[in-house]
């Protein structure tokens, strides 16, 4: 298996701003840098001047070959001086070293919303003779959803919904009993159902969690499948139990979609990313939990860059070995612009 050694930086400042000086000090210890939330890159060349540390722009950035990229974060650090003054330093948080030689991959995303699995159930074209059966009353129609996201099961998890039909049936009676019979079912709902113009469209509900942006919880979707059969109980011998498709019915079904920094991906990856800082108790029911606070909003909108490289170092038996390490960057939506063209220059 190969791990990644991450670095997960949050912004959510709305101006996107990338520092070219070192940032502001903060008026006290409990103060907050009027900085607080910009990025900031380092030139690591060992032939920098010392005025020209933060000095890394979009023009120069590809004559630099080492850098290391951070965000000034809320917390302060004391600076006592020669002289007996005291200055308040805000605290930045750094990646890795990276090396422009050893850049596997840079990418970008934009914000997309996020949407859930559906399915839809047709009767529009069922079979006229099948209808008119069913039209007769008593024959057993059983929807079958198979939950593929469920963590306390091993294996596939499954629910069925049966609905009889009644005298009169028609394809949109039947597809409006058969969602409310979905729907009652209340305390096993992962799906809700409407059942409109001979159709029922089931959608994935969302998940629950206590919707903080320090949790235990981890983001997830409910992923399902949904077949349909009917038996006719009152049909001779095995005929009876014998399960049918409804010849006409169409089954379809539109895949949902996670965005891949949506905003409690982006909380899970900052507390994960934890872990390489050497914080490990980091939720409810463990202690203590001595880590830093959390920056990501889980109510934001969330654009992202994902930087990957593999640093060389040279170990025993002087033989050499690569780091895959991986640095990830959330702003919000449009405010990681000039971060990505400083960093697109010195990938290039």
């Amino acid at each position: 298996m190969i791990t990644y050694v991450n670095t997960v930086l949050v912004s959510n400042l709305a101006s996107g701003a990338v520092l070219n000086a070192a940032p502001a000090a903060a008026a006290s210890m409990n103060a907050v840098s009027a900085d607080a939330g910009k990025f900031i890159i380092m030139n690591c060349d060992p032939d920098v001047a010392s005025d020209k540390i933060y000095n890394v722009t979009a023009a120069n950035a590809g004559d630099i070959n080492t850098i290391k990229v951070g965000i000034v974060t809320k917390k302060n650090t004391v600076l006592r001086k020669q002289d007996g003054s005291v200055a308040y330093l805000p605290i930045i948080k750094w990646s890795n070293e990276i090396k422009a030689a050893d850049i596997k991959s840079f990418n970008a995303l934009t914000y997309t919303a996020d949407t859930e699995d559906q399915i839809t159930i047709d009767f529009t074209n069922i079979d006229a003779q099948l209808l008119n059966k069913f039209a007769e009353g008593g024959k057993r129609i059983i929807v079958r959803l198979t939950f593929k996201d469920l963590p306390t099961r091993f294996r596939k998890w499954t629910e069925s919904y049966e609905y009889v039909t009644k005298e009169g049936d028609t394809a949109a009676t039947i597809a409006q009993n058969i969602a409310n019979q979905i729907n009652s079912e209340w305390k096993r709902a992962r799906v809700s159902a409407n059942g409109a113009a001979s159709k029922v469209v089931l959608t994935a509900l969302p998940y629950d969690d206590d919707e903080s942006n320090d949790t235990l919880n981890w983001a997830n979707k409910v992923r399902f499948n949904a077949n349909i059969y009917y038996t006719d109980p009152a049909a001779d011998g095995w005929e009876s139990k014998n399960k049918h498709f409804p010849t006409g019915v169409i089954v379809a079904k539109v895949p949902g979609k996670q965005y891949e920094a949506s905003a409690k991906l982006v909380r899970d990856r900052e507390s994960q990313a934890m872990g390489y800082l050497g914080i490990l108790n980091r939720g409810e029911g463990t202690w203590p939990i001595i880590k830093p606070a959390m920056e990501t909003d889980i109510n934001a909108h969330y654009d992202a860059l994902t930087l990957e490289f593999e640093n060389m170092y040279r170990a025993a038996d002087d033989i050499f070995r690569k780091t895959k390490q991986t640095l990830e960057v959330y702003g919000l939506t449009g405010q990681l612009a000039s971060l990505k063209t400083i960093l697109d220059a010195f990938v290039a």
